[in-house]
């Protein structure tokens, strides 16, 4: 929640001229999807870790044949999104590509920003100048159609590590959910709205779509809105620093907030070392550590928290490879040229099938790690939800495998076994000019058990409620530091 209260502001420095994209010619389609399609099979690692090959081959197939007559851009970029969805990685996605920009200050939008939850969609700010609706009443129905059947359609155009369906809610609960309405469901100029109030009054009405600019200056404006726009100041100053530490004495507890691994290495090493050294000094004997909306960043960060945990030597991740080491391939992937120009000083030559990453200062992760003399050795609690992505879910697949920690909260958006990273290829479909990111490093953690397809499933379950997102004592501690 901490990062989706803020996506709407984040949107404004797209508004520029309008433009629209011209309808798509069947062969200009096919020879689109055969270059993306080329691209997975040949280079992307997960493409049949959550499918088999006979699986993918069919829905590729399936799609390929339905380009057979003209289709407006928009008809043609859900089909890409959907299969891009399908392959089960986090980190491979697609854009609308040249003219998103205009498109975004032309097109008329959802006027409420939402907060998906298991079974409930509240509104979370309300973008039009009308007062009957406020921020926690929950959403029914969009133009006869329940939220939940429209959340079901949009998953299938949302990219996720394997199986997992919470990351996708998390995704939705930003001014995602409007732009990927647009997109995928419809460009309606109206929408006929139930809305259940706090005490319980339904309200049906029918409101104007509105553009991004207008959504902006009347969320501001309407004074519903303030609570929400109170945290969101907050939320802004706290998310300066990636990491918090708060002592708790009475409980002789803390909480570490681990807002993201992506930042400076050399700041955050020298902070968490003297974090644990407060930690020791005023003799903590358990630590929660706050992964809720963690993006991730460098896994090797992660390992480094890792490190004051350990009871025996390991590594974060165990292996990781790309199924490639041709030139062809490597020129479009998002490396340092410095790989590029003596690529076997930081990759095996391709071997069965896949070419295996060698430890280097790219490669970090993949350092055995050995136990600290000053490790903690109290309870550890780790507080998760489908926002604790990539490096951070790797962090707690790894800790929850060793048996190092509790985890508490909802799955987490990573796998628990492995999955990709950033490092992808960047590509432009030739004819549509679609822009796709596709994995091509596979890391396998340093994990047993539990599902490839699934994120990292919390030991304890917990589901913070909307009220709770404002409540100053944070009840999920309150409830972490009563388990036994």
């Amino acid at each position: 929640m901490r990062t989706v209260l803020v996506a709407l502001f984040l949107l404004t420095g797209l508004l520029t001229k309008a433009q629209s994209k011209p309808a798509l010619e069947p062969a200009a389609m096919r020879e689109d999807f055969a270059y993306l399609r080329h691209y997975l099979e040949a280079t992307h690692p997960m493409l049949y870790i959550h499918h088999t090959p006979e699986a993918m081959k069919i829905t590729m197939d399936s799609l390929a044949a339905t380009l057979d007559k003209p289709l407006p851009f928009l008809g043609f970029y859900k089909k890409i999104a959907y299969l891009i969805a399908q392959v089960g990685c986090e980190h491979t996605s697609c854009g609308y590509g040249v003219g998103f920009d205009k498109l975004m200050h032309s097109a008329r939008f959802f006027p409420y920003q939402l907060y998906f939850q298991p079974g409930k969609v509240h509104i979370v700010i309300n973008l039009t100048l009308d007062k009957d609706i406020r921020p926690g009443d929950e959403l029914i129905s969009i133009n006869n159609y329940p939220i939940d059947s429209i959340r079901k359609v949009l998953y299938q155009y949302i990219p996720a590590d394997g199986h997992i369906t919470e990351a996708k809610d998390n995704q939705l609960s930003a001014m995602a959910f409007n732009i990927w309405y647009y997109l995928f469901v419809e460009q309606a100029k109206q929408f006929k709205i139930v809305v259940r109030t706090r005490e319980g009054q339904l309200i049906n009405k029918t409101v104007d779509a509105v553009t991004l600019k207008k959504l902006n200056a009347q969320a501001v404006k309407n004074p519903v809105n303030k609570p929400v726009f109170d945290l969101v100041k907050q939320l802004q100053a706290w998310r300066k620093e990636p990491l918090h530490l708060e002592l708790l004495p009475e409980e002789k507890a803390a909480v570490l907030s681990v807002l993201t691994f992506a930042t400076d290495m050399n700041s955050f090493r020298s902070k968490l070392d003297s974090f644990f050294k407060v930690m020791a000094a005023g003799k903590t004997e358990k630590l929660i550590i706050e992964l809720a909306n963690n993006g991730g960043g460098e896994v090797e960060l992660a390992a480094d928290l890792l490190n004051y945990f350990i009871t025996e030597p390991t590594s974060i991740v165990e292996y990781s490879y790309l199924l490639t080491d041709s030139d062809e391939y490597l020129k479009l992937a998002s490396i340092p040229d410095e790989i590029r120009q003596s690529k076997y000083d930081y990759i095996e030559p391709l071997k069965d099938g896949k070419s295996y990453t060698k430890l280097s200062k790219y490669a970090g992760e993949l350092k055995m790690l050995q136990p600290r003399a000053d490790r903690f050795t109290g309870k550890v609690y780790l507080f998760v939800n489908g926002g604790t992505s990539s490096a951070a879910s790797t962090f707690a697949a790894v800790m929850k495998s060793l048996g190092l920690a509790t985890v508490v909260g909802q799955e987490t958006i990573g796998t628990y076994a492995g999955g990709g990273t950033v490092i992808g290829l960047d590509l432009i479909l030739p004819n549509s000019k679609i822009t796709a990111h596709t994995g091509l490093l596979y890391q396998r953690f340093r994990t047993s058990g539990g599902s490839p397809h699934r994120g990292v499933i919390p030991d304890v379950p917990y589901v913070v409620s909307f009220d709770e997102l404002f409540a100053p004592d944070k009840p999920w501690r309150k409830f972490i530091l009563g388990l036994k």
